[in-house]
């Protein structure tokens, strides 16, 4: 029996899996890492009985179990919001109604979980839960039926969000991301796999971050995203996996601004940049209620509560407070009562200790042993100045657009075509384009269309919408934008110079010998041109018709970004 009707939540934004008219293949997005998809089930139809459920106390009178759910996505995660009062949730799985897994109780979001009370965070998570229970993601691999129960409420009560992070619904990933030793190196040696590498879609994020002036104190938490042998059973691939699960439903179901934890690592000891902002920086996290500000928070990928972590994954955990402690000056095997005024805790704690949880499992055993590793590490980092990372290896040093890319790296304005690398002299269609523009000059992406054939569920309609009711865009006089098509660059030049304000009275003259003034872009590029954001093709020649290349319209970007 088909479920009930679905509603999507989050619809697509710069780049995703892509469900329709997507651009030909060879010019795939490339400007952004791939949106998780997710779809939103309120009020699933219940099953009478609970026959073949897991095992329940016998004082839980109220019992409710959901008939199959066949979902429009193969998803990979899931979370659920439950009605005060509700004991349990339960959830079991299953790939195209077979190979059943064993039932998962969902842990819910406790008390000493996520923003600091009295935050704009805390506010934006409380009007996204409400009065409801919010239960931590699962991870359950990769899934396209579904079955829950509850213990204390009605199943119709639920929503229940399924979320695709690993492209399991068929559309183009352009980078399913593997964790790689030879990732960028964020600070002081150690190694960490950038939010770009992972595949955060910085467009999930809300506000900048927020950071502490001093921090003075490490916590150590355990995702716990499963339970039994899936929780610590995942691939490398599918670490970035989890990752990008998490952040989109802290971000989006959770009403965080980010994801949780300042840094992630896994079992293999590859670490992740989390919360962004700056490794270096004491960027304020939503790990541990009342007690982000101040503190870093990292947390190991996996549930430990009844096996210990690897040695892999310990040893980078180490690691990763040895040089954070030295960045921010803690003394790793110390004490400090400046989180609290009166209470005296070790600068790096586990979870448990500032809160009633049983975070992070058995991790926090060896905590004695990892604070006094730690200290030892950090006396061994150097704090100064490290050179620039280049971002991208495709970029040759002889560039003229080297600097302007590295910068829009930089600020998270592009995040390549795929890892470390640029694809500088790639081609961009005109819905590329519009999604480029749009996340380089800031503009909030709003839902819909304007025209004919872009489909509001478009994965760069957002964008291209955003644009248009700004005026930025016109498209052309049959009502459409043909968003494959490729940009030109005098169509850039006349998006640009729109979106700053200028004139588009034609001018006397243009300056570049190829562009008379009757060109329909002759207004964009030379008010351009007067603010100094020129480029050419030849001696004396702009090629407005020429199709734009990564590199040239990362110059120009930029370019556009530094006018006042």
């Amino acid at each position: 029996m088909r479920g009930p009707v679905l509603r999507r939540c989050v619809m697509l934004t710069v780049a995703s899996l892509g469900l329709t008219m997507l651009p030909p293949l060879g010019h795939a997005e490339v400007w952004a890492s791939p949106v998780t998809l997710s779809e939103t089930i309120e009020q699933p139809p219940e099953l009478e009985g609970s026959a073949g459920g897991p095992s329940v106390s016998a004082d839980a009178q109220e019992e409710s179990r959901s008939e199959v759910l066949l979902t429009e996505l193969t998803f990979n995660a899931i979370g659920i919001k439950a009605p005060p009062g509700t004991e349990a949730v339960y959830a079991r799985t299953g790939l195209d109604n077979a190979d059943w897994t064993p039932w998962d109780q969902l842990d819910f979001l406790e008390a000493e979980d996520g923003p600091d009370a009295g935050t704009a965070e805390a506010a934006s998570e409380a009007l996204a839960i409400r009065f409801s229970l919010a239960t931590e993601p699962l991870w359950v691999g990769e899934a396209t039926h579904l079955q829950v129960m509850a213990v204390g409420a009605e199943v119709g009560e639920l929503e229940i969000t399924v979320i695709d992070s690993m492209g399991s619904s068929g559309g183009p990933v352009e980078r399913r991301l593997q964790a790689r030793h030879d990732s960028a190196e964020a600070s002081n040696g150690l190694t960490v796999i950038s939010r770009a590498q992972w595949g955060a879609d910085e467009n999930l994020r809300k506000g900048s971050p927020s950071y502490a002036s001093d921090v003075r104190m490490g916590v150590v938490h355990h995702t716990a995203h499963a339970t039994g042998d899936r929780a610590n059973s995942y691939s490398q691939s599918e670490a970035a996996g989890i990752m990008r699960a998490m952040y989109r439903y802290h971000t989006v179901s959770l009403g965080w601004s980010d994801i949780g934890y300042n840094v992630v690592v896994d079992k293999f000891g590859n670490i992740y940049e989390g919360r962004a902002g700056g490794f270096d920086r004491g960027v304020v996290g939503a790990h541990s209620r009342n007690f982000n500000t101040g503190s870093f928070g990292v947390s190991v990928m996996g549930n430990f509560e009844n096996v210990q972590a690897p040695a892999a994954a310990i040893s980078a955990l180490t690691r990763v407070i040895g040089v954070k402690s030295a960045i921010h000056g803690i003394n790793a095997a110390g004490w400090t009562d400046q989180m609290s005024g009166t209470t005296w805790r070790p600068t790096i704690v586990g979870h448990r200790d500032i809160g009633q949880t049983a975070c992070p499992g058995r991790i926090h055993g060896l905590l004695p042993q990892i604070r006094v590793n730690a200290a030892a590490i950090a006396t061994t980092v150097s704090t100064a100045s490290e050179p620039v990372v280049e971002p991208f290896s495709d970029v040759d040093s002889s560039s003229p657009h080297r600097g302007a890319i590295f910068a829009l790296a930089e600020a998270g304005v592009t995040q390549g075509c795929k890892v470390d690398a640029f694809c500088p002299r790639g081609e961009l269609t005109r819905a590329q384009a519009a999604s480029f523009v749009m996340r380089a000059l800031e503009l909030d992406p709003v839902p819909g269309s304007d025209f004919t054939d872009v489909r509001s569920a478009y994965v760069h309609a957002p964008a291209i919408n955003a644009l248009a009711q700004k005026g930025w865009l016109i498209g052309y006089a049959d009502g459409t934008f043909r968003p494959n098509d490729l940009m030109t660059r005098g169509q850039l030049m006349t998006v640009l110079s729109r979106a700053k304000g200028y004139s588009q009275n034609r001018p006397l003259t243009t300056g570049y010998t190829d562009v008379p003034t009757s060109h329909p872009h002759a207004a964009g590029i030379m008010t351009l041109h007067a603010k100094g954001v020129v480029g050419s093709c030849g001696t004396g020649k702009f090629c407005p018709d020429d199709v734009v290349l990564r590199d040239s319209t990362a110059s120009f970007v930029h370019m556009v970004r530094r006018l006042s």
